[in-house]
């Protein structure tokens, strides 16, 4: 009996094994102590049972330290990294080299949204055998109210221009590491690291995931509840913004080169510098007023740049604006474009204030 029991109980893990592989839920934790215990909650609770949660403690000065190992010691799932203070790209990295079969990537002022977000991913991940699952998201603003946030690609060729902009540009869905689950064998294999950029670097990470030719996979359910924390990096004014974005995409150039894949994806450079001119406008304005002239200083400063002029000029928004749908884009790009090539700033920088005060939000 005692060997039959033995069998039985190997044959059950086993099966656990194959119909629930291990998710490895990597959280980057600086200065997060009035969010990390929701947070950590949210997947403690979830209805998948082959979890392990990895905290990475990336030099916080507050109690985040002492919390993250008071987790831990709570729950035996729990491990904690401890490194100095590199940012969140770093400290992802950090969690990827955790045991799980997938990683699935949660910023510690964010929550899952179900107890079954982590379980209809991993459901689909191998269903599909996907490399990337992608959910939709809830924005948890400050008053408490939940938008929904969602974009349909399941339709779309993952091979074109449409679905690559419709994912990056129009709606974001493909740009966040968090909220994604990652086969971690696609990682590994394309040395999918995410690059070590002071802001948006995981959109970067995730132009580089695309141009490997990922399967993806996607659900309708809402998997992370992303707070509106107004005391986070996205919403702080940001040091060397333009050199950042301009090296997003001059690397992600060599990148392509080194993969043989420069005219296929050169789409995403060509809008990620296009989408650029309007941030960094935005940025400007924010901080400096809504003025014609505050946009149209740094507009002529960012299309000055050698590699943004060899890359924003008319040719290559024909080549590119031509394989996507969206008409206001079309000629949004083709405007824009134009003038910049003719440097009227001035012009370029009255149409974002104009864009700006009727609240659309790309600015």
């Amino acid at each position: 009996k005692s060997a039959i029991f033995w069998v039985q109980r190997i044959g059950e893990e086993e099966r656990k094994k194959m119909f629930y592989p291990l998710v490895s839920v990597i959280i980057p934790v600086y200065q997060a102590e009035k969010f990390l215990t929701e947070c950590v909650e949210s997947v403690r609770k979830q209805d998948y049972s082959e979890l392990e949660i990895v905290l990475v403690n990336d030099g916080s000065t507050d109690r985040s330290n002492q919390m993250c190992e008071e987790l831990a010691a709570a729950d035996p799932r729990i491990r904690v990294i401890h490194q100095n203070n590199k940012g969140s790209g770093a400290a992802r990295n950090a969690g990827i080299e955790a045991t799980g079969k997938y990683l699935l990537f949660l910023d510690a002022d964010d929550k899952l949204d179900d107890s079954s977000a982590i379980r209809s991913l991993a459901a689909r991940a191998e269903r599909e055998q996907a490399d990337i699952v992608i959910g939709t998201y809830r924005r948890w603003r400050a008053n408490g109210e939940k938008v929904k946030c969602c974009s349909n690609l399941e339709k779309e060729n993952p091979d074109s221009a449409e679905f690559r902009f419709h994912g990056f540009f129009q709606k974001g869905t493909l740009s966040y590491d968090w909220g994604k689950l990652y086969r971690k064998s696609f990682l590994e294999s394309h040395d999918l690291w995410i690059p070590p950029y002071s802001y948006a670097e995981d959109k970067a990470h995730n132009f580089r995931c695309c141009a490997c030719h990922p399967k993806y996979a996607f659900v309708t359910q809402s998997i992370v509840l992303y707070r509106e924390n107004l005391q986070s990096l996205t919403y702080q004014p940001k040091k060397n913004l333009m050199r950042n974005w301009i090296l997003i995409a001059s690397d992600f150039e060599q990148f392509l080169k080194e993969k043989h894949l420069s005219r296929e994806y050169g789409d995403l450079i060509f809008f990620h510098l296009l989408i650029g001119a309007m941030y960094l406008a935005k940025e400007e304005m924010t901080y400096q007023g809504k003025k014609i002239r505050v946009a149209a200083k740094i507009l002529k400063q960012y299309s000055r740049n050698p590699f943004v002029e060899q890359k924003l000029t008319l040719k290559e928004c024909i080549r590119y604006t031509r394989q996507i749908k969206s008409l206001f884009w079309k000629l949004l790009a083709f405007t824009l474009v134009l003038f910049i090539q003719m440097h009227m700033y001035f012009v370029v920088a009255a149409v974002f204030v104009w864009m700006s005060s009727l609240g659309i939000d790309s600015l």
